[in-house]
């Protein structure tokens, strides 16, 4: 059998993105079994974390709603890695956008892995599947070391703290989840399905998390006010979990009964805190940009009330606009007062994980990037305050 012939293709969704390109770095420095990685995405691949490359690359350009344009792609594939989705916010949510990525999206996935005997489809979930509210009423979510067992979805969408996403990403892992065991078009084999759950990820490349506090530090001379003090939650370093991934693959493709069928929660040894105080730990390892989280925090109960008011103005106003804010802000708030702590056992059993980077490996790598990145975003606001400065003195001149 020549060299051509041996080794695993993989595809990854979402190979462009956050977690998908940290998954590419890791096959190429840590999968030998692979000989070839494609990619499907809406933009061009480009290896952004700028890892030596070995293994060849294809990348398609393609929405995951549309089969035909994908389809090629699927052909002699082994395992696919389902991390694209629609990571909105909004509030009032997008829920047209929202479940024709998440959830036709990876209908059409599952589909397309039937249709060209793709054995292994591993599904990138959120942690937030299980953020129900509190006793079914309240306005965050207490889990206290608990297992994917222990840890129940919410019955239905009110019950998110997050409205919309979430949601979403629950409809599409029942999808997953419920497709392990269908024959595939061969007649012969059958989908192997496993989801993975990471929590909130930090790291290179993230535009979701950590980039969101430091453009909001920025505006305000780096600092950052501590709100309704109490909740912590878990964060996990983003190589970590692109890590997970490939655990997961092995353990799909040599004992897949050991996960087959379920969902697992992934977390790291990332301190369990708060915002704040997380983005103090990451901020250490910068040196351009420091942030100053206030001496002072506004209570509970005062933060509730400021956000069900901007909540009734949003809904108010969207019934004569199509107004939009970029995070809901009960539900950023019942996010921010939420105590986590989720239980990896499911993740060292069965998946045999552990995580490959230490916190202050990932706390280094993650500050130096960011700190490139605050870098680049106050230049480009610089740089945009140079020319409206510029066109404003053209305007009186004329």
């Amino acid at each position: 059998m020549s060299e051509e012939t041996v080794g695993d293709i993989v595809l990854i969704t979402g190979g462009s993105g956050f977690l998908g390109q940290h998954i590419v770095r890791l096959i190429e420095e840590r999968d030998p079994t692979v000989k070839e990685i494609r990619i499907v995405d809406l933009r061009p691949y480009e290896n952004r974390l700028n890892h030596p490359e070995k293994i060849k690359i294809t990348s398609v350009v393609g929405d995951i709603c549309d089969a035909s344009a994908i389809e090629h792609a699927f052909e002699g594939v082994t395992c696919v890695f389902h991390c694209a989705a629609y990571i909105s916010f909004h509030y009032p949510p997008n829920i047209d956008e929202l479940n024709r990525v998440n959830v036709k999206g990876t209908r059409t996935i599952i589909d397309l892995c039937i249709r060209h005997n793709v054995p292994n489809l591993i599904y990138t979930s959120t942690a937030l599947v299980s953020f129900a509210t509190y006793m079914g009423q309240g306005s965050f979510s207490i889990i206290i070391n608990q297992t994917e067992n222990k840890a129940k979805t919410p019955a239905t969408d009110s019950q998110f703290i997050i409205p919309g996403f979430p949601a979403t990403k629950l409809r599409a892992e029942k999808m997953v989840l419920s497709s392990y065991g269908r024959k595939l078009a061969n007649g012969e084999d059958h989908l192997k399905t496993v989801c993975l759950r990471p929590t909130c990820m930090y790291g290179e490349e993230d535009n979701h998390f950590f980039t969101k506090i430091l453009k909001f530090a920025d505006k305000w001379n780096g600092k950052i006010p501590r709100l309704a003090e109490g909740g912590k939650k878990q964060c996990t370093y983003v190589g970590n979990a692109a890590w997970a991934h490939l655990c997961a693959k092995d353990k799909l493709k040599n004992e897949p009964k050991s996960i087959a069928g379920m969902p697992i929660f992934i977390t790291d040894d990332t301190p369990v805190t708060d915002a704040v105080r997380l983005a103090q730990r990451i901020n250490a390892d910068m040196e351009a940009f420091k942030i100053k989280p206030t001496s002072w925090s506004i209570p509970f109960v005062i933060c509730f009330i400021i956000v069900m008011f901007m909540e009734m103005f949003v809904k108010f106003m969207n019934l004569f606009t199509k107004y939009q804010v970029k995070y809901c802000p009960r539900g950023m708030f019942a996010y921010a007062s939420s105590f986590v702590l989720l239980d990896r056992l499911r993740s060292s059993t069965a998946l045999e994980y552990d995580p490959i980077y230490s916190v202050n490996e990932g706390f280094s790598r993650s500050g130096k990037w960011y700190d490139l990145w605050i870098q680049r975003y106050k230049d480009k606001n610089l740089k945009k305050h140079k020319q409206q400065q510029q066109q404003l003195r053209e305007h009186e001149s004329s």
